[in-house]
């Protein structure tokens, strides 16, 4: 899908480019902030985002400088909606 609708450019290595979110907790605990940043701005994909998971990247997206914009289909979507600049 997201090679589709161009969010996953020709040149991109899927393999790089996407990621499980599971690899921003491993052992269960977030990455440090560097290394969060880090694989936040080379990834243009996340897969299975749990809410949390969702807050952890916009947080680490703003930390960075980038304008988010972030969507929710429920409560449990509330803090990442409410921390990035645009919330849908």
């Amino acid at each position: 899908i997201a090679r589709n609708v161009n969010i996953l450019q020709p040149q991109d290595d899927e393999a790089l480019a996407s990621v499980d979110c599971a690899r921003l907790r491993p052992g269960g605990e977030y990455l440090h902030h560097a290394d969060m940043d880090l694989l936040t701005s080379s990834v243009r994909v996340f897969a299975r985002a749990k809410p949390e998971d969702k807050l952890e990247i916009v947080k680490s997206l703003q930390r960075q400088g980038a304008v988010t914009a972030m969507t929710g289909d429920g409560v449990n979507d509330a803090p990442a909606l409410n921390q990035a600049n645009i919330g849908v």
